[in-house]
């Protein structure tokens, strides 16, 4: 099925151009190489240095111009190899070959439509995204992005200042598909949007909720007033029966300080609750809780920039920090020396979302590592 749905996708991007005899093909080829490793407080029996070695190479190009419609594409693949205790603990994978993108887009700037694996992210979140319906990033990582989904995305931009978007991803099980739309547009100075989604069960085991029969309704607002601001949130509402079963939302401000070269700090509050009635009389804290996660960087010269996160839960009070030291070597070679470090503030406690101290790693341990990016 998902075979068939994505040869549907390209045929159908690349049908109404079929009889054009002005071809523009066109092929740019990139690449990038990752490697690194990071010294981990293991538990027992674990390696100590979780390592990773990553290559992706990739094309894109124009196919065909014509009366002003452009046929793009994208095809890259990545090739990855890792060793430590994510593997030893079934985190990741020891050995992984994946198409990163693969997708072909018809454009005439005020309507695209774009079959295969592409990235499909949305809202104005930003470490917290309850709108990142196909969103698998960990962007507190180095060099963080999503994964690509397999789909077909069409969008409509009916003024300069608002859009609409459907897009039809396969579920894989029982043949089914995913469906949704959203639309965004200004009102004064606030970019404003909401999202609809039908969620049948999925074996997209990535994705939360995958397994579960739901429809999925969210809004988000974004806006700047002096200091930026926004907030998304997201509904869930299970089919069978018929009730609301999960709501997240985000509240989040970002203000760029007249220090040095200038230092952005970002803040935002999380709330997700699995409460029939959404409250927070969950005594055990396992189906609400509540996070703060803030973000500070800062340039130094042109050569250097410095990002730290923290997290913290307020329900467990378990926390994380992730300090991160970006140096670009050259204009295509960046070094960067990362590290995490958690715990709670309940006294005796090793148990918390942020941080577990366990006999399996589990990826909240300290750890401090050197990654290498070379972009080609």
């Amino acid at each position: 099925m998902k075979s068939n749905f994505l040869k549907l996708s390209f045929l159908l991007t690349f049908f109404p151009l079929f009889n054009s005899a002005l071809w523009a093909f066109e092929a740019d080829f990139e690449g990038r190489l990752k490697a690194g490793s990071s010294f981990v407080d293991s538990p027992s029996f674990h390696k100590d240095f979780d390592s990773e070695l990553e290559l992706r190479l990739g094309v894109l190009g124009n196919v065909i111009e014509k009366d002003g419609w452009v046929l793009d594409y994208e095809l890259s693949a990545d090739a990855k190899q890792a060793d430590g205790p994510s593997v030893q603990s079934g985190l990741r994978r020891e050995t992984d070959v994946d198409f990163f993108r693969a997708w072909l887009r018809l454009d005439n700037g005020k309507f695209k439509i774009r079959g295969g694996r592409q990235k499909i992210l949305f809202g104005s979140g930003t470490i917290y995204r309850p709108l990142g319906l196909f969103d698998t990033r960990d962007v507190t990582g180095v060099v963080p992005e999503t994964r690509g989904g397999d789909g077909v995305r069409a969008t409509l931009f009916p003024s300069a200042t608002a859009l609409v978007e459907g897009w039809l991803v396969p579920a894989k099980k029982n043949n089914a598909l995913i469906f949704g739309m959203r639309g965004e547009m200004l009102l004064g100075d606030i970019e404003a949007g909401a999202v609809f989604q039908y969620h049948p069960k999925s074996d997209l085991e990535g994705l939360p909720g995958f397994n579960q029969e739901m429809v999925q309704i969210g809004y988000h607002l974004k806006g700047e007033k002096g200091l930026g601001f926004w907030n998304e949130s997201r509904l869930d509402i299970e089919m069978k029966p018929s009730a609301p079963i999960q709501f997240d939302t985000v509240f989040g401000v970002d203000y760029t300080f007249d220090i040095g070269e200038g230092l952005h700090v970002l803040a935002e509050y999380f709330f997700t609750t699995r409460q029939g009635d959404f409250s927070l009389s969950d005594l055990k804290g396992q189906r609400t809780f509540q996070q703060i996660g803030i973000s500070l960087d800062q340039p130094v010269g042109i050569d250097i920039q410095w990002q730290l996160f923290g997290l913290y839960d307020l329900r467990d009070e378990s926390f994380q920090l992730v300090p991160q030291i970006e140096y670009a070597l050259t204009d295509t070679l960046f070094l960067y020396l990362h590290g995490r470090v958690g715990g709670t503030l309940k006294s005796g406690k090793k148990d918390g979302r942020l941080f577990r101290k366990t006999d399996v790693f589990n990826g909240t341990e300290p750890l401090v590592g050197l990654t290498l990016v070379n972009y080609f």
